[in-house]
């Protein structure tokens, strides 16, 4: 699965992407995301993860915080992001994301839908074609 900053993202504002999911990758996400609420796991670097391929260096490094902050670009980076969300808003991501763990799933889904975040994070089951 590929891990990619698009700054031009959407209408709305940039978005970091992962693509194409498969069942199998979207389900050890799913599971070192649901550690990371467990609170087993005080960071879940997303771009470390075995299966995942950074493009261009991307980086997303996952975090329980006692506000909703979203996604944001890391000072002084390009390409490095820390995405922290209250548990609540944790649960209801994997939520989300759990369609993509069953076999033929498709589609694309926003996963974080915090207003105050400044990029959105996105995960789809196809190959960027843009």
């Amino acid at each position: 699965m590929y891990l990619e900053f698009i700054p031009e993202g959407s209408r709305y504002c940039p978005l970091v992407i992962l693509y194409p999911s498969i069942p199998e990758e979207a389900e050890k996400l799913y599971q070192a995301l649901s550690n990371l609420v467990a609170d087993n796991s005080a960071v879940v670097d997303i771009h470390a993860l075995p299966f995942i391929s950074p493009v261009d260096g991307c980086r997303l490094s996952a975090q329980v915080s006692d506000k909703d902050i979203g996604a944001v670009l890391i000072e002084n980076t390009e390409n490095h992001f820390t995405w922290q969300l209250t548990r609540q808003e944790w649960e209801f991501a994997l939520e989300l994301l759990y369609p993509f763990t069953e076999p033929d799933y498709s589609g694309y889904q926003w996963l974080d839908d915090s207003a105050s975040s400044e990029i959105a994070v996105l995960i789809t089951a196809y190959n960027r074609q843009w």
